[in-house]
């Protein structure tokens, strides 16, 4: 154990309580001779007195407050303020950052420069690290007096990314700072974007001419022609029908990512939205041959959701089974297992199956293993991708098993409502 230091300051704790405790000593004392010198008749006024005498003498005395700041330690001269941001270590700054010097050499690499780079480059030229041109250039600016400047680029290695380089011009050793960013995240959903317009684009394209050149045929050659002009009418009713699910479903794509964010609260039951879907696909069914069994077996199927976007999940499922299925095939709706605090329904179909290469792929948008064979079917190539994004703003997900020459397997796996 130390020796105490005999010159080092007390703590002022004691000193307070001692003052606290004389003040209302004298207080008392004060009180009761007022009381007693007073003028017969009149003790309050020796009490008011009193009190007085004592606020008098407080006042003379140094107050516990100023005794307790006269005995504060001094702070060392050389401690830093609070906020003077000294000593703070860059490297637990969330930011990937390097300082070059005047020879362009890395001097400093943050953990976060580090991760992102997969090396170590301090030590290192600047030419050894990056290969693309326009970050070198504007390193050699800004170490000739050039100016702030912030630029993107392509990387390749340690794997192809985009990145986003900022470069600053510093005095002293460290020359110039440059910060990274990656932002291929943003190239590939700008990417997405502009497939989902070219495709949605020639989608609708497709329909529109067919539409528009049979109204040409029945304008001109074909306008007395009665038997031709039955055909042309059954393919612009069939094409109009086409474009119309098409923008349904891109109606229902675009509404279900505005909400993606709000997860559904209400209780739902499985049981009927899952014999509501059964009862809307029975006349497909019966039309291409197909048999629904349905078997949900017991216990309780309670999910938080949305009844109408939970009922598209399941009409979206069985119409897919019901069209690339195959004909005279059962298809069957089956509640499946699914781990504790979770429930599942499957829709299993006895199709051609899927390449299992593809089934990752099933639900992208516009994605669809036979393009001709879907447009035939009436697919607009977007069934999936909405069973998808409401699955996930349900907090579930759509689980595919394939295997070519037996069928496919769609399950759907939802959070059970808490307490059912």
């Amino acid at each position: 154990m130390e020796p105490e230091d005999k010159d080092a300051p007390r703590p002022p704790r004691r000193a307070v309580t001692a003052t606290r405790a004389r003040d209302m000593g004298l207080l008392i004392v004060a009180v009761v001779a007022g009381a007693a010198v007073a003028p017969f008749g009149s003790p309050v006024a020796g009490v008011l007195g009193g009190t007085a005498l004592v606020a008098a003498l407080r006042l003379a005395m140094p107050t516990g407050d100023r005794h307790r700041q006269e005995h504060r330690p001094a702070a060392p001269p050389d401690t830093p303020g609070p906020a003077s941001g000294e000593g703070v270590p860059l490297d637990r700054l969330p930011l990937a950052l390097l300082l070059i010097d005047g020879e362009a050499t890395v001097t400093f690499c943050s953990d976060d420069a580090r991760a992102l780079l997969a090396r170590d480059p301090v030590g290192q030229h600047i030419s050894v690290l990056f290969r693309a041109p326009a970050v070198l250039a504007a390193v050699n600016r800004s170490l000739t007096g050039g100016g702030d400047e912030t630029i993107e680029f392509l990387a390749r290695r340690p794997r192809q990314r985009h990145l986003r380089a900022a470069v600053r011009a510093l005095d002293g050793p460290a020359r110039v700072a440059l910060t990274l960013h990656d932002v291929s995240q943003s190239y590939r959903l700008d990417a997405m974007r502009m497939d989902f317009v070219a495709n949605a684009s020639h989608e609708l394209r497709t329909p529109l001419a067919a539409i528009s050149g049979m109204v040409e045929t029945l304008q001109g050659p074909a306008r007395e022609d009665e038997a031709n002009r039955d055909r042309f009418l059954g393919i612009i009713a069939r094409e109009a029908a086409r474009m119309a699910r098409l923008v349904d479903d891109l109606l229902s794509l675009s509404r279900i990512e505005l909400q993606a964010n709000i997860a559904p609260t209400t209780p739902e039951d499985l049981r009927p939205l899952v014999a509501e879907a059964v009862s809307a696909m029975t006349p497909l069914a019966a039309e291409n041959g197909n048999t629904l069994r349905v078997d949900l077996g017991e216990g309780p199927l309670t999910v938080p959701g949305e009844r109408d976007e939970l009922i598209q999940v399941f009409n979206n499922l069985i119409s897919n089974a019901i069209r690339y299925g195959g004909a005279d095939r059962p298809i069957d709706i089956v509640r499946a297992d699914a781990p504790e605090g979770r429930v599942a329904i499957a829709i299993r179909d006895r199709g051609e199956g899927i390449d299992p290469s593809l089934v990752p792929r099933l639900t992208e948008r516009f994605f669809r293993v036979n393009k001709r064979d879907s447009i035939s079917r009436g697919g607009t190539g977007l069934g999936l991708a909405i069973v998808k994004h409401i699955l996930t703003r349900h907090g579930g997900e759509l689980r595919i098993e394939s295997v070519p020459g037996e069928g496919s397997r769609f399950t759907v796996h939802l959070p059970r409502q808490p307490g059912r």
